[in-house]
Formats: structure tokens, C-alpha cells, sequence
């Protein structure tokens, strides 16, 4: 239910652009370029090759009444976040042309949370007397997109560059909700309660996005333009179970699973823009994206099946709709001296997701893909540190969100505690906090440096030889 598959501004590319919150589609200063302006690379002097950018991630997952009143959970992580890998690389023919390679994760989760029951007391209305009563649940979902890369950018001439970015896009999303439950009466009446709903899939696409850049001696100005994905391949799979003894209604047995499931997947068409200024002693720095609508549609639908026991036939489909978004970064950064500058920046994250669905219910056999649909704020804080030909990036950012789903199970937790299980009118709320450590270096590109140490060698020597 939490992961971000409906935010576009989740991740941050370049060490000084996490500091700046994505607000760098106009000024731009490293590789972060093949992502957000790719005709700013053909403007950058002097290319750096990111060898690492460690990002290390701590979330707080707060939820209030999650399987019932009182029933609150807690759950933190800490880990490492895979971040963008980039370098440049030049053709002999193309001497006024500049070329980069990228590796980057568009989007990454891996939520769950499982909590279970055990009572005993007077909590299955129809059965009488009192009753042995366990339950548990487990909620999971992983998504994980991985664009692979090469850019071209060309400065047509000192105050504008053009540049295309061609990715190779991956994306897998699983998804997995579990509620069991069961109940022995005094008269030894076992009543028992399974519904299981598993789906999964895999696509593989392109996409291009295009930019242009001006610089001019009191601004920097940036536009881009990114296209749909364009699918080459994709497949998907579903499990559902639903199995019910029937005390409270009657019996049901369904059990069904089906793979190479075929895949319809979408992304939105986006527009951004950016400018930076010289302000004060500092540089601010203002960018905006629209990311289109995209109407409903099914991304991978299962053949008809049915209840064993009723007969009645049923069609699992997977769908998704995502609203129109538009988000908004500013940063700034000052320069405190010669070798160490400071920046600071906030930027939205708003949710494409129409609402938040109710997949666990078992009377919904149409899924949601896209759950998450509270809106998220991010800040950013830190400095970096020249050290000739390095920078040295140490910061942190800080996002959170609030919002309140349905609840999908209610467990009773004491003898008096008579709730109604499966309560449509219940809900939870849920605080979510994410914390990223980020220390990043970046280096010229080799190559330039050894050029520059060889020309340094080379011009020591001549002056020796000629003093001697």
C-alpha cells in the first residue's frame, strides 16, 4: 500500500542535485545532466565521472489502528539506496560532440508489515459461547525500475547546447495480501477464513528525453521534454485464493493461478523547465515538471474462473489511472569560501494515484496498481567540498507523508472486544518518515586528468632543461 509508484520525484540524481531536492533542470552542474537536461552536457566544460554517490536510507513506518482499535504498529529500516552511476566517453569524428553512459533506479520499494491474533472470548457473533479465535496478515510490495543509458549533447554554441538521452527501461512489481482466520466454538464448530491475492510482472521498454540549455552571464535556463515508454516486452502472473466454511455466509472455494499473463504497460508524457539566478552571495535555483494523465486501462487481465463450490465465474484484473501531476523544487546554495559551499531546498512530490483502493478486500476482483495517493514534501540540507580536481558531497534529505487507508481487518484483542472482522467502514492512519544520508565524490574524467598531469610533467621538463 506504501510504495511510490505514483510519485515521479522520489529520487534525486547527482550528488549536488539531491542536496538542490530535483530543482536543477536548468543548472545542472554534473552527469546528473543524462536524467534531467541532457543538452546541458554538451555545456559543461569539464564532465566529471561519478564514481560513487553512497545514499544511505532510514524510513519510520507509524500505523494507527492497523488491524483495529488499538492495534498500532511501528516498523524501521536502515539500508543502503542505489543511486546513479555515470561517465562520458568521446568519438575521434565527433570532436565537438559529447557522449555519456548512465546506469540509475527510476523507482525502488520493498514494503511489508504482517501482524496475527490470538484470543480467546465471546468475538465470532454467530457462534455461540465463546471461541479460540487466531488471525494474521501480511501485506507486501516490491517495485524496482532500472534505466540503462547513453546520451548525446551538442553546444551549438557557447550559451546553448541540445542533447538526447535514449533509456533502456526495466520495471518488476509484485504485490501480495494475505488475511487468515479461524475460530473453534465451544461445540467444536471450526470456522475458517483464507483470501490470498498475489500478482506480479515484468516490463521492458525504451525511453527518450530530449533538453536544451542556455546559459547566459546572470542565469541559466533549461527545458525538457520525455515521451511515454515505448513497450518492447512484457508479462505478468496472478494468484488468487478465497477460501470460507461458511458459518457466518455460504461456503467458498477458489483457488487459481495463471502465468505469461499479457502485459499492457503505460508512463506518463512529461514537460519540465528550470532556471537558476545569482542572488545575494548564492545561486537559487527553480524548476518545475507536468507529468500527463493517463486514463484507466488494464495492465494484464487472467482468463475466467470459478468458485468450485457456488459456481460462479470470475475474471481478476489488473488495472491502473494516474492523475495529472505538477511538481515544484527551489534550492539554494552559497558559497561559504574558496573550497566549501552550502546548500538547502524543498521540493514537492505529489501522488498520480487516483485513490487508495481496497485490494485486500475479497469481493474486489479488480486490483489497483497505484495505491499510494497522499502527497509527499521533501527537504534537503548539506555541503560540499572542492579539493581541486574532487568534490565531496555530505548531506541529508528528509520526506514524510500522512494519509488514511481502509482498514482491511479488524482483530478483536480482549474478551469484550465484539468488532465486526471484515468492517468496509473502518479505517487506519498511517505516518510515514524517510531519512537519506548522502556522501557522495565525483572526479574529472580520467583521461583529462592524466592529460592535465602529463602537460604539467612535460612543461617542468622543458624548463629544467632549459635552465640547465
Amino acid at each position: 500500500m506504501f510504495a511510490q509508484d505514483a510519485h515521479y520525484w522520489t529520487e534525486q540524481y547527482g550528488t549536488k542535485s539531491m542536496l538542490l531536492s530535483n530543482s536543477v533542470v536548468g543548472s545542472v552542474e554534473d552527469l546528473g545532466a543524462v536524467y534531467y537536461n541532457p543538452g546541458r552536457l554538451g555545456l559543461i566544460e569539464n564532465p566529471a565521472l561519478l564514481l560513487s554517490a553512497k545514499i544511505y536510507q532510514i524510513s519510520k513506518l507509524s500505523i494507527k489502528d492497523a488491524v483495529g482499535e488499538g492495534w498500532n504498529i511501528n516498523k524501521s529500516n536502515f539500508g543502503g539506496v542505489p543511486s546513479l552511476t555515470a561517465g562520458t566517453f568521446k568519438f575521434k569524428k565527433l570532436p565537438k560532440h559529447k557522449f555519456a553512459y548512465s546506469f540509475l533506479t527510476r523507482s525502488t520499494a520493498d514494503d511489508d508489515f504482517s501482524t496475527r491474533s490470538d484470543t480467546y472470548g465471546d468475538v465470532v457473533d454467530i457462534l455461540p459461547g465463546e471461541e479460540y479465535f487466531n488471525g494474521e496478515t501480511t501485506f507486501r510490495k516490491k517495485i524496482r525500475e532500472d534505466w540503462m543509458g547513453v546520451t548525446w549533447s551538442l553546444a551549438l554554441n557557447p550559451r546553448l547546447g541540445i542533447g538526447v538521452s535514449t533509456f533502456f527501461t526495466t520495471k518488476k512489481q509484485e504485490a501480495y495480501n494475505q488475511v487468515i482466520i479461524n475460530s473453534l466454538s465451544e461445540n467444536n464448530e471450526i470456522d475458517v477464513y483464507t483470501n490470498i491475492k498475489r500478482y506480479s510482472f515484468n516490463n521492458y521498454g525504451l525511453i527518450w528525453k530530449m533538453g536544451v540549455s542556455y546559459v547566459h552571464s546572470r542565469f541559466r535556463f533549461g527545458l525538457t521534454v520525455a515521451t511515454p515508454t515505448l513497450s518492447l516486452k512484457g508479462s505478468g502472473k496472478f494468484e488468487y485464493r478465497h477460501i470460507f466454511t461458511g458459518i457466518q455466509e455460504d461456503a467458498a472455494y477458489t483457488h487459481f493461478y495463471q502465468d505469461n499473463l499479457d502485459l499492457t504497460y503505460r508512463s506518463p508524457f512529461s514537460v519540465a523547465a528550470g532556471i537558476s539566478s545569482r542572488i545575494f552571495k548564492g545561486t537559487i535555483h527553480m524548476s518545475g515538471e507536468y507529468f500527463g494523465k493517463i486514463s484507466k486501462y488494464d495492465q494484464m487481465a487472467t482468463d475466467p474462473f470459478e468458485d468450485r463450490i457456488t459456481g460462479e465465474e470470475h475474471t481478476l484484473t489488473l488495472y491502473n489511472e494516474l492523475n495529472s501531476v505538477f511538481n515544484f523544487g527551489i534550492g539554494y546554495d552559497i558559497r561559504l569560501n574558496k573550497k566549501l559551499s552550502a546548500y538547502i531546498s524543498y521540493s514537492t512530490n505529489k501522488s498520480a494515484a487516483v485513490s487508495s483502493g481496497n485490494n485486500s478486500d475479497e469481493q474486489t476482483y479488480d486490483i489497483l496498481a497505484s495505491t499510494f495517493n497522499s502527497d509527499i514534501n521533501n527537504f534537503g540540507l548539506g555541503v560540499v567540498m572542492n579539493f581541486n580536481e574532487t568534490n565531496i558531497t555530505l548531506g541529508a534529505t528528509y520526506a514524510y507523508a500522512s494519509f488514511d487507508i481502509k482498514r482491511p481487518v479488524d482483530f478483536p484483542d480482549d474478551e469484550s472486544d465484539r468488532n465486526i472482522i471484515l468492517d468496509p467502514e473502518a479505517y487506519s492512519s498511517i505516518d510515514w518518515q524517510r531519512w537519506r544520508i548522502i556522501v557522495g565524490i565525483s572526479i574529472p574524467f580520467l583521461k583529462d586528468v592524466a592529460r592535465k598531469f602529463e602537460n604539467e610533467w612535460e612543461s617542468k621538463w622543458k624548463d629544467k632543461k632549459k635552465n640547465k
